[in-house]
């Protein structure tokens, strides 16, 4: 119940501080509506009039959230469609991307986080380590760059823009967007799996004579993962602002590109559109996680945290 009324009281704060922020930006929603260079006094005034612009900006915002609660996010001030509309038309591509790309980091970054940490000091170790350092300091549209030079411009082995390939679209753009998360997962994962692997359990276990595969697959790992799912969780915002930038490096008509051309469009009600309906998702996603780690570490549950 706590954690209900928080995620509905950040939910709130969301709105006003994502509300107050859109229309802060520079330029005249009006002007962008009308869609010409010199519009004509009296045609802004009607559009300001049909998207009720013309009112205080406390009354925009109580109109906005009655409909928000409704489950309408409004209309696009550029495609003159629901938004709503837009962004399921858009959703599969995203969700693809972003589905494949938390795959490979937390199947690779338990792996290898795993790993190194039973090398520890060795050259497998460091060599992980430098990577992880590498990974994190490059920028995204420089790794999507020069991975479509590489693999698909001189090799040729992997498309390089669209989803006309299928799932073989998304190989690159999803290594892409998942580099510098799967560095901080290898990192989460080595640290964590270092303190347990010398827990008393860990050695009770060792002593008993339990194989050294099963010792680490089932206490080691397990014991380190309530950590790694908070990581996910919080990951799965940074991968959605991170797609913006991957699907317009790769072409992906998705919803991180469509937000983009949102942005530069200046179009208000898709832009508040996609940001609340992330939070929300990002909510709930965060609300499970917690629930997971519960599970892992039932201890947890009467820490109060």
């Amino acid at each position: 119940m706590r954690r209900a009324f928080e995620a509905a009281a950040t939910f709130i704060a969301a709105t006003v501080v994502v509300f107050v922020i859109t229309f802060a930006l520079p330029g005249d929603p009006a002007r962008t509506v009308a869609g010409r260079r010199q519009p004509s006094e009296a045609t802004l005034r009607a559009i300001r009039q049909r998207y009720h612009l013309e009112e205080p900006l406390p009354a925009q915002y109580i109109r906005w959230l009655d409909r928000l609660v409704h489950g309408d996010l409004g209309d696009s001030y550029v495609y003159r469609r629901p938004v709503r509309d837009i962004l399921l038309e858009a959703l599969p591509v995203t969700v693809t991307l972003l589905a494949m790309t938390l795959a490979i980091e937390i199947v690779f970054g338990i792996l290898i986080g795993t790993a190194a940490s039973g090398r520890r000091g060795a050259t497998f170790d460091h060599a992980v380590l430098i990577g992880c350092t590498i990974a994190l300091a490059v920028p995204l549209f420089i790794v999507g760059s020069v991975s479509q030079d590489l693999f698909g411009v001189r090799w040729r082995i992997l498309p390089v823009a669209g989803t006309r390939d299928g799932l073989l679209s998304y190989v690159l753009p999803s290594v892409t967007l998942a580099l510098s998360g799967l560095a901080v997962a290898i990192r989460l994962m080595r640290s964590e799996t270092l303190v347990y692997r010398v827990a008393p359990h860990i050695r009770t276990a060792r002593a008993k004579g339990i194989r050294p595969g099963a010792v680490t697959r089932r206490h080691v790992v397990r014991n380190a993962l309530g950590p790694f799912v908070a990581f996910v969780g919080l990951e799965v915002g940074a991968l959605v602002g991170g797609s913006i930038v991957v699907e317009r490096v790769f072409n992906l008509p998705g919803v991180g590109r469509t937000v983009a051309r949102a942005i530069s469009q200046r179009d208000n009600a898709l832009i508040i559109g996609f940001t609340m309906s992330i939070i929300a998702v990002y909510l709930v996603v965060d609300l499970a996680v917690d629930l997971t780690a519960m599970a892992l570490d039932p201890r947890l549950k009467t820490s109060g945290q």
